[in-house]
């Protein structure tokens, strides 16, 4: 038998300052107090009570919400998980034909891409939609424009149809949803960008 184990109840009573208890299988039998004659019965310093560390809790800072300069926020589709910012400009839609959304989700497939890993926004609902306002909502780190030339955002040096970079984001402009799908020139040419942007 190891030294350091007992099972003497007076021994047990000695070391320990709480009640003890034994358990047993049955689900009749709960927990049982032993000992509580036998602790009373000797004439012993019970240990001084340890006191607890002192533990510093750290101050949650509040969440900051940056501010926008002209734009209090933007209406979207998608959820933006992979900060890629698409957009179009369709003014009789709120954001795209069903045509043009299910044309953009194909091709947005073909990248391995989701709704969820992109953000939509149509420019046609903003007045002086610029890029520092579109950065700094979304944390974009690429940016692909349909049916108008992304220097309207204030991007300087893209060129249609070619992969740019601006600021360090990558930059995609290019002919509008529709026009894309019926040529499959256009469509070749956009999508040999595409491909490695």
């Amino acid at each position: 038998m190891n030294q350091l184990q007992t099972d003497n109840l007076i021994a047990l009573s000695l070391l320990l300052d709480e009640e003890i208890y034994v358990f047993n299988d049955s689900p009749k039998n709960n927990a049982t107090p032993i000992a509580e004659e036998n602790r009373n019965e000797i004439p012993a310093e019970a240990p001084k009570p340890m006191s607890a560390p002192s533990v510093t809790v750290p101050e949650i800072a509040p969440e900051v919400t940056p501010l926008l300069a002209k734009n209090e926020g933007f209406d979207y589709l998608g959820e933006n998980n992979k900060y890629i910012l698409i957009v179009v400009n369709n003014a009789s839609e709120k954001f795209l034909s069903k045509t043009d959304l299910a044309f953009l989700v194909k091709i947005m497939g073909a990248k391995k891409w989701t709704l969820e890993d992109v953000a939509i926004v149509n420019m046609a609902k903003y007045t002086n939609l610029n890029f520092e306002d579109l950065k700094a909502f979304f944390a974009c780190s690429k940016v692909v424009t349909f049916g108008f030339n992304p220097a309207v955002l204030n991007i300087v040096g893209a060129v249609a149809n070619q992969k740019s970079v601006y600021k360090n984001f990558a930059i995609l402009g290019t002919w509008d949803l529709a026009k894309l799908q019926n040529d499959v020139a256009k469509k070749t040419v956009f999508w040999n960008q595409l491909k490695e942007f």
